[in-house]
This record gives structure tokens, sequence and C-alpha cells, in this order.
């Protein structure tokens, strides 16, 4: 199932109940532009792979990851690889409602967990900066950001590309 050219919608509350953890937010990132297995996804995040498994049929069971057949694995075992089918790109989290909250607080959550996995020589590019907008340069900004990432993040996965993490987050000061 692909999600490409499909418009922009508010995610159902059962869909942000299945990302609103950390850990599904990090098997989607693990499985973008690649499929691998429970086994293998577990040992990429660091868990078990019944715990896991937990997460993946969570995830699966609102569409946001799906399986790519049956394979033979080691000593003729079986192995069920899974790959992302990319449904987060058309929702949206905006909503002020708990179901929303939570999802992008596992998004934060799962960006910091992944960041700290990083070694510091994979890490860079860090910057905290304090802008002074009106509303109107605060939406140019919005969108010069959306068009960047979306550029880098339609390239295509080959031999020769390594996977990288990006996170952002804007937020209004507190005013004193």
């Amino acid at each position: 199932m692909t999600y490409e050219g499909e418009a922009a919608r508010d995610a159902t509350a059962e869909e942000a109940k299945a990302l609103a953890h950390p850990v599904r937010i990090r098997i989607l990132q693990v499985l973008r532009g690649e499929s691998k297995t429970n086994k293998e996804i577990a040992e990429v995040l660091g868990t078990t792979p019944g715990a896991t498994l937990h997460h993946i049929n969570l995830l699966a069971d609102q569409g946001f990851i799906e399986t790519q057949g049956v394979r033979a694995g080691r000593r003729g075992a079986r192995e069920v690889p899974y790959s992302a089918t990319g449904k987060t790109t058309i929702l949206s989290f905006q909503e002020n409602t708990p179901a929303s909250m939570n999802v992008r607080s596992a998004i934060l959550q799962s960006a910091v967990d992944s960041y700290t996995a990083a070694s510091e020589t994979d890490r860079f590019g860090e910057a905290s900066i304090t802008l002074h907008l009106t509303p109107e340069r605060l939406a140019e900004l919005r969108r010069k950001l959306q068009d960047l990432v979306t550029e880098y993040k339609d390239d295509p996965t080959t031999q020769a590309t390594n996977k990288y993490g990006f996170f952002g987050a804007a937020y209004r000061h507190k005013t004193l």
C-alpha cells in the first residue's frame, strides 16, 4: 500500500494511539527505505523480539507498516520482513487533542533517544536559535523548511547513501 499523492488529513484517535510511543516511532525510522524482520528491528533498537513484535503488530494494525511476504532465514527459519508504508506522511497531529499531544511527545522522545544513541562522530548540526518573527515571516520560514526537508527526503535509497535522522522543533518562547 502506498500513500503517495493522498491528501493530508488529521490522524484518527486509533492512528494517534498507535504512534504514541517512542519505540513505535523508532521502528518506523528503522524501516524507512528498507525492510527488516522483527529480530533485525529488535537488534537495531536494543530491545527484545517479543517486545518489538507487540509494537510491530500495533503499527501493522493501523497500516503504518506491512509485511513483505515470508522468506527462509538461516537454518530454514521462517522470517517475515516488514517495511514502512509511508502513511505518516499524510497524517497531521497539529490538533491540541490528547492523542495528538501524545504523538508529538513520542516523536520528540524518539528523536532524543536516537540522537543520544548516535556516536559523537555521527552527531552534527546542533543549534539553538532564538528568532523574532512576524506571523508572515513565521509562515515563510515554515514553508521554506518544509520545502528543504522534502527535497532531501525524496532522494532514493541506494548502496551509496547513508541513513541520517533529522529533527527540528519550533516553539514560541514564554513571554515574561
